[in-house]
């Protein structure tokens, strides 16, 4: 299912403010997440499938 960039971002924001106080390192994915979002997609409208543009937001964090 497609999903507006816009969404998915405040969705993760909203998250991450929650889990700030007992899960710092997930809620600092989420934010490198949504920092990887803004650059890839810059219009927020535009309508993403989230699975697939997260696994290649994990894919960049490998070491090459």
């Amino acid at each position: 299912m497609k999903v507006k960039v816009s969404l998915v971002i405040k969705s993760h924001l909203n998250d991450a403010m929650m889990e700030m106080s007992w899960n710092h390192g997930l809620a600092q994915e989420r934010l490198e997440f949504v920092k990887y979002l803004v650059h890839h997609y810059p219009n927020t409208e535009q309508e993403i499938m989230v699975d697939f543009v997260y696994e290649q937001f994990q894919k960049s964090l490998q070491p090459k």
